[in-house]
């Protein structure tokens, strides 16, 4: 799910005996099952903005078995203009680091043009060339990367294809 906020650029309303804030998922993840919660503070709200017209979304993700944290998840926005040209996009990948990370150099790849099958094997190569994700004895860090651009490249072809559908 934080991959999921992150992509959908939410935010996350936190309350405590001190009042009310509203961060970012920047500002509220801060590493590993870390958050910027302060002492007697709750997450309280999520709050996600509505998505345009001819917006697609997936989140897609690996794991050891279903149900186990995935070892890397992509989360993908794609929104279509009525000739079918992307006009936003947004990525978020997880287990690639300590907190989710927004990927816009892929997303854009995809920006300006109606989407083809090329231009996701890009969207997904640019996603995964700047990662270094930690090694440990669930993957290693160079499977991590690899499998990062996977799945950005299927979330990203899921969202435009739901996109398309909804039309």
């Amino acid at each position: 799910l934080p991959a999921v906020v992150a992509a959908l650029d939410g935010r996350l309303v936190v309350r405590g005996p001190a009042g009310e804030r509203v961060l970012t998922t920047e500002q509220f993840f801060v590493s590993y099952l870390t958050t910027a919660l302060e002492t007697g503070e709750l997450l309280v709200e999520v709050r996600l903005p509505v998505a345009a017209p001819r917006t697609g979304a997936a989140f897609v993700e690996v794991s050891r078995r279903h149900g186990d944290f995935a070892l890397v998840g992509a989360a993908a926005t794609v929104t279509l203009d009525e000739t079918g040209v992307c006009v936003g996009c947004a990525l978020a990948l997880t287990g690639v680091g300590p907190i989710p990370i927004v990927v816009p150099a892929a997303a854009s790849t995809l920006v300006g043009g109606r989407p083809t099958p090329v231009m996701l094997e890009e969207a997904g190569r640019r996603a995964a060339a700047d990662l270094r994700p930690d090694s440990d004895l669930h993957a290693s860090s160079e499977y991590r990367q690899h499998v990062a651009g996977v799945l950005a490249r299927r979330a990203l072809g899921h969202a435009v294809e739901r996109a398309q559908g909804d039309r």
